[in-house]
């Protein structure tokens, strides 16, 4: 039998999040990385202008909203979008480019998600063609 990521059982307090990487728009906090796993919340900020545009390089990730309601746009040209709101999920295969904007929720719009994959997990780009702005 395989071990698993885990060797205990851990508990991660609120004020233990640290800050995660930012995209202009959506302000995330890291909860946990261990191995290909990377878990986090975000608070999106992006009310009058959607959030920068993104992709989370070599991470799949889910995401489930705890409050308030997002358009996600994406595609070739961000010819497409969806909503997803307060107990929807969601989720991105890696290195799709896409951007969030709150249709509903005011202040109060947060998500969780679960990443799993390698490296660094977000790159900031100009639009949908994929220019890098900021690595981190």
């Amino acid at each position: 039998m395989s071990r698993g990521i885990f060797k205990q059982i851990g508990v991660i307090k609120a004020e233990q999040l640290t800050q995660g990487p930012q995209t202009p728009g959506q302000n995330r906090k890291k909860a946990l990385e261990a191995g290909p796993l990377w878990i986090g919340e975000c608070h999106v900020t992006a009310l009058d202008t959607p959030s920068q545009w993104h992709h989370h390089k070599e991470f799949d990730s889910v995401m489930y909203m705890l409050s308030g309601r997002i358009r996600v746009d994406y595609g070739e040209n961000g010819e497409h979008s969806f909503e997803i709101g307060k107990g929807d999920y969601a989720y991105f295969p890696r290195r799709v480019i896409h951007r969030a904007q709150i249709v509903e929720g005011g202040d109060d719009v947060h998500y969780v998600f679960v990443r799993l994959g390698e490296g660094e997990t977000l790159v900031n780009v100009d639009g949908p063609g994929g220019v890098a702005r900021v690595e981190e």
